[in-house]
């Protein structure tokens, strides 16, 4: 099911419930009763953490359900792009939902990690043996009600480590596959064209792609479509699933016009998100907390 189509369940059930627009609002924490009548028209774009706010005032229990596990990485070479904070903030609510998941940091700068609170690590806790020995993935880490494979600064051996081991590029891949209990696997992968990079959007079955609404994104785009191709070789159904529109300022021309361009272009390659907007007051705070922004500032 996608969002509009809940949409339209939550609008049956308000109707059914006899809750005005005005109480919904005020129930959900909404601005005003305009911001609900916009959840319920047909052309609307929701979000999730929007519908899940909707639900709560109706009283009503999302759940999340897949017929199988499902692996995302988020890939782009161009550092700066908010891959980290869209795999952690992503993660966060989609487990409020009652996903299963697990989030793997695959960055020997290990942001991810350090943006959930995860300070100290080892290497053995990371991806480093499952790429290295073949070994199963390690026991994760337990945070905010997820799951987390941290990363290490050691990390950055498999550079120069993984093209000496035959087919080494896919041993993460396989590790992943043998996981169980997960609804959600997330990768955060490193902002370069390299091994490490490469192995995790080898590992998935659809990549995230973060691009800002400003050149530095969108220079970036035909390098990430010539690597996804390049990637198909060892993963032949990899594909975009989403396009994340990150770091949208609505003030700023340039944003405005780099946000048209990436909506009339991309569609037809993957669907392509909301804009998340550009607050990086509540991101630092969040990064330095070791604390996910639904969890920050819900709002």
């Amino acid at each position: 099911m996608n969002l509009q189509d809940l949409s339209g369940l939550l609008r049956l059930e308000r109707e059914k419930q006899g809750l005005s627009f005005i109480t919904v609002a005020e129930r959900g924490g909404f601005s005003n009763e305009s911001a609900v009548r916009r959840l319920e028209r047909e052309d609307t774009n929701p979000t999730l953490r929007s519908l899940q706010r909707y639900a709560d005032a109706l009283g009503v229990k999302l759940s999340f359900n897949l017929e199988r596990m499902t692996i995302l990485t988020a890939f782009n070479h161009a550092g700066g792009v908010a891959k980290t904070s869209t795999v952690r903030d992503l993660g966060i609510t989609l487990a409020q939902l009652g996903a299963k998941v697990l989030l793997i940091d695959a960055d020997p700068q290990g942001n991810l990690s350090f943006g959930l609170g995860v300070r100290e690590t080892t290497l053995e806790q990371t991806i480093y043996p499952a790429i290295i020995d073949e070994l199963p993935l390690p026991k994760p880490l337990e945070v905010h009600g997820l799951h987390l494979i941290p990363s290490h600064l050691d990390l950055m051996q498999l550079e120069i480590k993984i093209p000496s081991i035959i087919m080494g590029i896919t041993n993460l891949r396989n590790a992943v596959r043998q996981l169980e209990g997960y609804d959600i696997v997330l990768i955060d992968a490193p902002p370069s064209l390299a091994p490490i990079a490469t192995s995790a959007a080898i590992a998935a079955d659809q990549l995230l792609v973060p691009i800002p609404t400003k050149s530095k994104g969108l220079e970036s785009l035909s390098t990430v479509m010539n690597m996804v191709s390049s990637f198909r070789r060892a993963a032949p159904t990899l594909g975009i699933a989403l396009f994340v529109v990150t770091q949208f300022d609505s003030r700023i021309g340039h944003h405005k016009m780099a946000l048209e361009s990436i909506r009339a272009s991309l569609p037809r390659i993957a669907p392509v998100s909301s804009p998340l907007i550009y607050r990086p007051s509540v991101y630092d705070r969040a990064q330095l907390e070791g604390i996910p922004v639904p969890l920050l500032d819900p709002r």
